[in-house]
């Protein structure tokens, strides 16, 4: 990974020098998994959201890619704020959804193989290939999204860094058994990882929400990310958050099921996205861009 000094009045709560291109909406059927999926639910919906106007400050594609996963059954809708705040600053970011329900849902082993997928398909695509770095990858994640992040860079060695939110570990909803391994465990071998740039560990960054209750149980939830993982990490604990607070925009069924803080959803947000994107720029810039920092 290439490294710089940041410097020490850098406002990361603002949005970046880049303007935001979004994509429109693309459909990939996953047909390498066949069949592990069947029918739609080998289909993704991706929004890709590209920066924009670097030539005028001299910064130039490949820019970095960073695919960010959702919640469980959360639509990657929630996410858009994440996504274009990275994009501003100089990502290629990746939201998408699966086709899966309740009742019909994909697994943690099947559903990491999409994230890899996705780092694939990003090789190979006209415009995208064109324009981000897919030999080094961010991967951000929300709830399960995060344990999902996990197991991806425990089994890929193209992805560099990470960012969890709120992640969620084996729960009795999810316990640990054959096609759910524990993101926990595998963070315990992040360390000595070799990454595609032949470097040791994925260093972490966790936020983390004060109120997560039966949404994020203290048994699987962000501390215990944090104290299993044994590459460089950093977290940050929101004690008067809730797990939800970290959408775009919560429905009444979330707001119901889970505790929120007394601090405002937008502050939940905003504290997140300096997180999220001062890990990528310590982590993932190349020279070039980080001169931008």
């Amino acid at each position: 990974m290439q490294s710089s000094i940041i410097p020490a009045d850098l406002n990361y709560a603002s949005s970046g020098p880049f303007r935001v291109a979004r994509l429109p909406r693309i459909e990939h059927t996953c047909h390498k998994l066949f069949p592990q999926c069947l029918g739609t639910q080998c289909l993704l919906r991706l929004d890709i959201f590209c920066p924009k106007g670097g030539s005028s400050f001299g910064a130039a594609p490949p820019y970095p890619l960073a695919i960010f996963t959702g919640g469980f059954l959360v639509g990657s809708g929630a996410y858009v704020s994440y996504a274009e705040r990275l994009a501003s600053w100089g990502y290629v970011t990746v939201l998408y959804d699966k086709a899966e329900t309740a009742v019909d849902n994909l697994d943690d082993v099947i559903s990491v193989k999409f994230i890899q997928e996705i780092m694939d398909w990003c090789g190979s695509h006209p415009v995208v290939s064109r324009v981000s770095d897919f030999s080094r990858v961010y991967l951000c994640g929300h709830s399960r999204g995060g344990k999902l992040s996990v197991l991806a860079a425990a089994v890929d060695p193209r992805v560099v860094a990470l960012c969890l939110l709120d992640p969620v570990d084996n729960t009795v909803w999810a316990p640990l058994g054959p096609g759910y391994p524990s993101a926990i465990q595998a963070l315990k071998l992040l360390g000595s990882k070799q990454t595609i740039e032949g470097t040791a560990g994925v260093p972490l960054a966790l936020v983390g929400s004060g109120l997560g209750g039966d949404c994020a149980p203290k048994a699987a939830n962000f501390r215990l990310f944090y104290e299993a993982c044994t590459a460089p990490s950093w977290m940050v604990s929101v004690e008067q958050a809730g797990h939800f607070q970290f959408l775009d925009k919560q429905s009444s069924m979330q707001r119901a099921v889970c505790a929120q803080g007394r601090l405002p959803d937008y502050s939940v947000r905003q504290l997140s996205q300096v997180r999220t994107r001062s890990m990528a720029t310590r982590t993932c810039l190349k020279p070039s861009l980080q001169r931008l920092c």
